[in-house]
């Protein structure tokens, strides 16, 4: 229980920041105007909004490396995606104060209610068996080096001229780099703080999430946002479960009934996540046709 408390704080604390910068980014390209990279950045900076935001994410991430070290991968990781419906009603609450900025619609209402249902059924279905609280590292070794080849043919891909979906090619190594990267977080958090230094995963946790980060950003500067934002929203949480039994050890609670739920709830997440994730990306289209400001390479509207 106190896993679950921690990550459910942890999605909210990064839906805020998410809302909060994204909202500063928005008012800031007003300000500023379009192509104004360093100026933008300047304004930024000095933005109390964003600053906020920024806190608000180091507070998320704190929250969801305390929950992973109380609790187990397959329960922590799928929670964090409560943080897109959190998203969806933090942004449109700050939204009805512009009657320029469209508002979600029923569409995506209803995914986020798909969303929030998927993940009580899962968690209830899940009951995970605990594994071990370090990662086994040939597992976790294989998964960094499938993570490195997928980022390489994405890279490749994405440097061809005309290559089609590039933006998808790109967000599918973000999504699987952040899904490895909570791997990593749990097996670090595990040892005592005086050991990080010396542990090889610390630094793969760094190398990862940076390559994670700079990827997504790729992925939002190489083509439409609908198409990057979905495929990284989904595979996150996806990847996480998935590897979280051969790195650890964790197992689903068995027996007909609890798989059952198990999979209507990771099938009902994804559907519910892919929805939403489509659907806020366009909204976040019409709201830069309306207010004139920049899409690629912006902060997202929602995270994950």
């Amino acid at each position: 229980m106190t896993a679950v408390v921690l990550a459910l704080l942890s999605a909210c604390m990064f839906a805020v920041s998410t809302v909060v910068q994204h909202r500063a980014a928005t008012s800031a390209s007003e300000t500023v105007g379009t192509g104004k990279v360093l100026r933008l950045i300047g304004a930024l900076v000095s933005h109390r909004g964003w600053l906020a935001g920024q806190a608000a994410a180091l507070t998320g991430f704190l929250l969801h490396a305390s929950a992973l070290r109380h609790g187990a991968v397959v329960i922590v990781q799928p929670l964090l995606s409560g943080g897109l419906v959190i998203s969806l009603a933090l942004g449109a609450l700050v939204d009805r104060r512009h009657p320029g900025r469209p508002l979600p619609d029923r569409t995506q209402w209803a995914a986020a209610g798909a969303v929030v249902l998927a993940l009580a059924i899962f968690v209830l279905s899940a009951a995970p068996r605990h594994g071990s609280a370090e990662a086994r590292p040939v597992a976790l070794l294989i998964c960094l080096g499938g993570f490195v080849a997928v980022a390489a043919v994405s890279a490749l891909w994405a440097r061809r001229p005309g290559a089609a979906h590039r933006a998808l090619a790109l967000a599918v190594a973000s999504g699987l780099g952040f899904g490895i990267t909570g791997l990593l977080v749990k097996d670090v958090v595990a040892r005592p703080p005086g050991d990080w230094l010396t542990s090889w995963t610390t630094y793969a946790l760094l190398a990862t999430g940076a390559a994670s980060i700079v990827f997504a950003q790729w992925a939002y500067q190489s083509g439409a946002l609908i198409e990057a934002l979905p495929v990284m929203a989904v595979l996150e949480p996806l990847v996480a479960v998935g590897l979280a039994g051969p790195v650890y050890g964790e197992q689903l609670a068995p027996g007909f009934l609890m798989h059952t739920g198990q999979v209507i709830g990771v099938l009902g997440l994804t559907v519910g996540v892919l929805v939403l994730a489509r659907r806020s990306a366009a909204n976040e289209l019409k709201r830069a046709e309306v207010e004139h400001v920049p899409v690629h390479g912006a902060i997202p509207p929602i995270a994950g």
